[in-house]
């Protein structure tokens, strides 16, 4: 598995690292690319997000940080391969039942493609309180009604 040391840095508000380009070319995938690997010797899954040609970036998310105990300019040791096991995230019950009950807005959400489907699920399990989580499916049936 390619291994490589790294600084964090912040691109806008977000920290990351530049993948070195010999470990892109080590995965040997283009794109967006799943990951799984480790980082300081923890355990993490990801998707490496393309720069250019063959060159990517990892975001380093709050969980990810704080479970390396690092942030932003510290050098961390990353072990990446590339995961070739789909990436399920669960459906909230809450948000399954309101998109039962409305088809527009199911149709429309069936529209879009897995990725952001996963990113909005991603959101909303993200969400530990049963009153954020209403609020925020509420915005997105308004949301994918407007559509």
């Amino acid at each position: 598995m390619p291994k490589f040391f790294q600084k964090i840095y912040k691109v806008g508000t977000n920290p990351c690292v530049a993948v070195p380009r010999r470990v892109s070319d080590d995965i040997g995938k283009n794109g967006y690319v799943p990951v799984k690997g480790t980082i300081n010797g923890h355990q993490f899954k990801s998707t490496l997000v393309p720069l250019s040609s063959w060159r990517h970036r990892l975001y380093i998310n709050g969980e990810m940080r704080k479970t390396c105990k690092a942030g932003v300019g510290d050098e961390i040791e990353v072990v990446l391969e590339f995961d070739d096991q789909p990436q399920e995230t669960p459906m909230p019950r809450a948000f399954s039942e309101a998109l039962e009950a409305d088809l527009k807005a199911k149709t429309r959400y069936e529209s879009y493609t897995p990725s952001r489907q996963r990113e909005i699920l991603a959101y909303l399990n993200s969400l530990k309180k049963p009153e954020p989580l209403e609020q925020n499916i509420t915005r997105l049936l308004t949301k994918l009604k407007a559509e």
